[in-house]
């Protein structure tokens, strides 16, 4: 059959199968007026913000923003294609789908990628048999066993042997029919000058690399000695693309979406050796820096990567690499700092899992760690090594769209480099005018950001309950100026009424990105105590600022259907009257 559908089959699937019957197989809903809500399975929370509204047949999260259809969903939570998750959702309707007419050329093509993936299949086959069920993988196998890797490990990522010969591979597959071709394009065999294939692996631990559902696109192999090169990997193919993939993301993607956590290692080693200690949320490139590919790889199932590359100076360069793609993504970032320059097969190995797990959780964010390093390599008794940890960290914190995150960062290095946050301020305001760094010997005064009557309301809102609950008998949604100030309100109501404890936790998992970020400008920006005097004056701004906008608007209808001669201009000066009366009240 094949994979591409017509959009009325799609709709036809779509409409067979309820979103909220579907999403409930996978997480608990409960109905709360016209939608239902659940714990988001696209992120770690504790109060459901994940909204389904049956009617439109859509989901949406209020905390992390993920959001879609029935089918959407299915891909997003199971891993799938468009046309699989087409194809279960059909089988679960019991609909048949019928088969689309293809071009001969895009038939060739996928029977073609079918053939690779059953060639590189029966190639993992041949490697992993070698290793465990005979004499020439003896050697492959005891040296996987003396790097303390178990037998179900090695099962479970299927390792093989390429056993020393000329070209044993070569010489069982052809004996099946497989095409040499194929064999040459997967890299599996080479030739040489005279015209004769050889076997491209050989005498190598053998380390297939899948894709999310499973399917063999390539291999690394490794020495058993300390011989060059120490890995070959299989070349780039038609399915094989080293910078998309992740070595174990197929063993791992679970756990990692269980634990919204991805730890990323750089060699296969360092992922064998957790998985086999029982930590499964870990993946590696594969002899590549991080690349937004694999970002889109982790994003459906992580909130948080973990950098645990080896602290080397490629290790270093790499970590900070990825930092800079991760900027600005839904990641949280943090680094791990392995002690006396190990990596983490080196680590578990001496400390034990428990030790590498309390190394993972305690490890710095991605701002602390390259504030560290450059501490670590400039002295900051002197100006000129303060100037270079200035120039080492402005460029990260430019590169912030929040500006709640740049103020935090911004203030976190006046302690260390011995400089008031206003003037750290001033030379980060210059970096950015001239791309350059020139220290001023007197600080100037930076003036504050200013916030108005209805964004401290707000704030004070989030707060407190009690605040909420005094505020909402005199302030509605429609006095609320801005739409997305409006969602912030909305969302408080929503957990105040659900009996919620409104904290600082409780809307960082609740609120939306906007919104969240909005608040925790309004925690930097805000500094005065709240008082009963104050809150009265706030509800009042707040009150009659919508009041008098509201009489602008019906004063200008009015004034409009007067000249029009429309007799509703009546109506609308009586609201004007009316608003007029209330303005008073509140002045």
């Amino acid at each position: 059959m094949s994979k591409f559908f017509d959009d009325d089959i799609i709709e036809q699937v779509k409409d067979a199968n309820d979103i909220v019957s579907v999403i409930s197989e996978h997480i608990p809903l409960k109905k709360k007026g016209k939608n239902y809500w659940g714990c988001c399975p696209f992120h770690n929370e504790k109060t459901p913000s994940f909204s389904v509204t049956p009617e439109k047949g859509f989901f949406y999260c209020f905390g992390c923003r993920e959001s879609g259809n029935v089918i959407s969903f299915l891909m997003k939570y199971d891993n799938l294609t468009f046309p699989e998750a087409i194809e279960r959702l059909a089988n679960r309707a019991n609909i048949a789908l019928p088969e689309r007419t293809v071009s001969s050329a895009e038939r060739k093509r996928m029977a073609r990628m079918e053939s690779m993936y059953e060639v590189n299949e029966l190639a993992t086959n041949f490697f992993h048999n070698c290793l465990v069920k005979t004499e020439l993988g003896k050697q492959g196998l005891d040296y996987l066993l003396k790097r303390g890797l178990s037998m179900e490990t090695i099962t479970k990522f299927r390792l093989g042997f390429a056993p020393d010969g000329w070209d044993k591979l070569y010489s069982a597959f052809i004996g099946r029919g497989v095409d040499p071709n194929l064999l040459l394009e997967l890299g599996l065999c080479r030739k040489n000058e005279q015209g004769k294939i050889y076997d491209y692996f050989r005498k190598r631990v053998m380390f297939p690399i899948m894709d999310g559902k499973g399917r063999v696109l390539g291999f690394g192999g490794r020495v058993l000695d300390d011989s060059n090169p120490k890995y070959l990997n299989s070349p780039e193919t038609e399915i094989f693309n080293k910078g998309h993939l992740l070595f174990a993301f197929y063993q791992s993607y679970r756990s990692i979406r269980e634990k919204k956590q991805a730890v990323l290692v750089e060699g296969y080693m360092d992922v064998l050796s957790c998985h086999n200690a029982g930590i499964t949320n870990v993946v590696a490139s594969l002899g590549t820096a991080y690349t937004k590919d694999h970002g889109r790889l982790l994003m459906r199932q992580a909130e948080e990567v973990v950098l645990a590359y080896d602290m080397d100076g490629a290790g270093r360069t790499a970590a900070k690499r990825a930092i800079e793609l991760l900027q600005n993504t839904e990641f949280s970032v943090k680094v791990v700092s392995m002690p006396d320059g190990k990596d983490p097969d080196d680590f578990i190995k001496n400390h034990g899992p428990e030790a590498w797990q309390e190394l993972v959780d305690t490890s710095p964010r991605d701002f602390e760690f390259l504030l560290n390093e450059s501490l670590r390599r400039h002295d900051t008794n002197s100006v000129e090594g303060k100037r270079s940890v200035l120039g080492d960290m402005f460029p990260f914190i430019a590169g912030h769209e929040s500006q709640v995150r740049r103020d935090e960062y911004l203030k976190a290095m006046a302690l260390p480099l011995w400089l008031d946050v206003s003037t750290i301020i001033t030379y980060f305001r210059q970096f950015l005018r001239q791309g350059n760094i020139e220290l001023i010997q007197q600080d100037l005064n930076v003036p504050k950001e200013h916030f108005t009557d209805e964004e401290e309301l707000l704030y004070w809102v989030g707060k407190d309950n009690t605040i909420y609950t005094l505020v909402s008998q005199y302030i509605g949604v429609e006095d609320i100026s801005h739409p997305m100030y409006r969602v912030y309100y909305e969302k408080i109501g929503d957990l105040v009424t659900r009996g919620e404890t409104l904290s600082d936790i409780l809307l960082e998992g609740a609120l939306d990105a906007e919104s969240w970020h909005m608040f925790g400008k309004w925690s930097v920006l805000i500094d005065r105590e709240m008082n009963e005097e104050l809150l009265h004056n706030l509800i009042r701004s707040v009150r009659l600022k919508s009041l008098r906008n509201q009489y602008k608007e019906h004063s200008r209808l009015a004034d409009q259907l007067s000249r029009a001669n429309d007799p509703r201009f009546i109506e609308e000066l009586r609201m004007c009257q009316d608003l007029q009366e209330l303005i008073k009240q509140w002045s």
